[in-house]
C-alpha cells in the first residue's frame, strides 16, 4: 500500500542550518500598491488592457504528499477592458526561470466567478516546482504572474499488506555515497502532521552535507527504498558579523529582549508576531511625522556567502500584520533604491534560508528609538512557517 509521504527536506535543512490587498509602508505610501497584482499590458492598436491573474493555490512553498497528486492550480482571474472571453496559460517547471518545464497547458477557459482551476497531470515526486500563469485575450497575451512554488514529497511504497507503525531513519553524510555517516536517527511517524520533521541534535560544521531517509514497518519486517538524496549547506549565522544596511549602525549590539512567536508566509504577506507587540511591557511608540511607530520588521539574506540585514517595514501600534507586503515583491517593495546597497532589488527564492526579526522603534534611515531592543533572528525557509518549540 502507498504510505504517507514525507515533506522533510526543508525542516531538516532549517534545523541543520540554524544551530489581495496590501497596506503600504508609512514612508512610502504608494510602493506596496505596485505589485504583481497590477501588472498589465495594453494593445497599441486596440487600446485593450489586460492584467495578470493572481496565484491562489498552491500557496508559496506549500508541501504536498505524493499521494495527493494530481494537483489543482488555482488563480484569481485577470481583468480586461475588452469583450473577448479570456483563456489562460499555465506552466510548471523545475527552475524559477522556467527553462525546464514539466507541464504546460494553453487555452484553459476562464472559470466561473472570479477564479479558474486547472488539475494538472501527475509530475515527479521528491522535488520543488515553480508555477505561473497568464491570461490571453484573442491575440493579446498578458504578463505572467510572479512565480509561485510548491514541493511534492517522495513516493514511499511498502509491500501490499496492512501497515503497522511507521518509523523513519534519517542519515546525513559529508559524501554522496553516505559512507561514512556523520549523523543518523530513527523517529516515529508524526500522525498529527502531513510530514515528519526532525531537529538535528549535533553541531554540524560549515560545509555541504547530503541526507536521505528510509521508511520502515518493523511489525511487518519491511522497509522502503531510500528516498532521493537531498543536499543542504550549513550556514552559521551571527548578527554581529552581518552587514546592517540603512539601520542604526549599532543594531547588532542591541539587547535581545523579545521573542518571535510565529511567522507565516502567505501569498499576500509575511505575518510576524512577537511577545512585545501587545500587552504589558510592549515596545513604546516613537514619534513619526504627525503620528507614531512602534517597531520595524526586518530580514536577513545571504548573498555571496555573507549575511546582509535590514529592517524596512514600519508598524505603528495595532497595525495589521499583513502590512508587510507580498513575499513575491520583497526586492521591489522592501529594498527599492540605492539606500539598500547590496540588497537593492534582491528577491529571495522559494525555500532559500532567510532571517526574520523585529526591532523597537523606527529603524529606517537615521532611525528613531526610545529603547535599543530587538528580537531574536529566526532562520527559516523563505515561504514557510515557524512556531517556536
Amino acid at each position: 500500500m502507498k504510505l504517507k509521504t514525507l515533506s522533510l527536506w526543508s525542516a531538516l535543512a532549517l534545523s541543520a542550518a540554524a544551530m489581495a490587498c496590501q497596506k503600504s509602508s508609512p514612508t512610502r505610501p504608494s510602493d506596496l500598491v505596485s505589485s504583481a497584482e497590477t501588472e498589465s499590458v495594453t494593445d497599441a492598436t486596440t487600446g485593450i488592457t489586460l492584467t495578470s491573474p493572481q496565484l491562489t493555490t498552491p500557496t508559496i512553498n506549500q508541501q504536498f504528499k505524493n499521494s495527493e497528486q494530481p494537483l489543482a492550480l488555482t488563480i484569481r482571474n485577470a481583468v480586461t477592458t475588452g469583450t473577448t472571453a479570456l483563456t489562460y496559460t499555465f506552466e510548471v517547471a523545475t527552475d524559477i526561470g522556467f527553462a525546464n518545464k514539466v507541464y504546460t497547458k494553453d487555452g484553459v477557459p476562464a472559470g466561473a466567478g472570479n477564479q479558474t482551476v486547472l488539475r494538472i497531470d501527475k509530475i515527479g515526486a521528491a522535488r520543488t516546482y515553480f508555477w505561473r500563469a497568464r491570461a490571453v485575450s484573442g491575440s493579446l497575451a498578458g504578463p505572467y504572474t510572479a512565480p509561485g512554488s510548491f514541493a511534492i514529497g517522495p513516493e514511499v511504497i511498502l509491500q501490499q499488506r496492512p501497515a503497522g507503525q511507521l518509523f523513519y531513519r534519517f542519515e546525513i553524510s559529508e559524501v554522496a555515497s553516505f559512507s561514512p555517516l556523520v549523523y543518523s536517527v530513527t523517529v516515529a511517524e508524526r500522525s498529527d502532521l502531513p510530514y515528519t520533521p526532525h531537529d538535528v541534535t549535533i553541531k554540524l560544521l560549515e560545509k555541504t552535507y547530503f541526507w536521505r531517509v528510509i521508511a520502515t514497518d518493523p511489525s511487518n519486517a519491511v522497509s522502503s527504498p531510500f528516498s532521493a538524496t537531498g543536499q543542504f549547506k550549513v550556514q552559521p549565522f551571527s548578527l554581529a558579523q552581518a552587514t546592517i544596511i540603512n539601520n542604526p549602525s549599532d543594531f547588532a549590539s542591541w539587547a535581545e529582549t523579545a521573542a518571535i512567536t510565529s511567522i507565516d508566509f502567505t501569498p499576500n504577506a509575511i505575518l510576524v508576531d512577537f511577545d512585545k507587540r501587545t500587552g504589558p511591557g510592549r515596545w513604546p511608540d516613537v514619534g513619526f511625522g504627525t503620528g507614531s511607530l512602534q517597531y520595524t520588521l526586518g530580514m536577513c539574506v545571504r548573498i555571496d556567502d555573507h549575511w546582509y540585514c535590514s529592517a524596512t517595514i514600519q508598524f505603528w501600534y495595532g497595525r495589521d500584520l499583513d502590512a508587510s507586503g507580498l513575499p513575491s515583491n520583497i526586492g521591489i517593495d522592501w529594498w527599492y533604491d540605492g539606500r539598500w546597497g547590496r540588497l537593492l532589488r534582491y528577491q529571495p527564492a522559494a525555500g532559500e534560508t532567510v532571517g526574520i526579526y523585529v526591532g523597537a522603534g523606527n529603524l529606517r534611515d537615521s532611525g528613531n528609538v526610545i529603547v535599543k531592543e530587538r528580537s531574536n533572528v529566526v532562520l527559516m525557509p523563505f515561504g514557510g512557517s515557524y512556531r517556536p518549540r
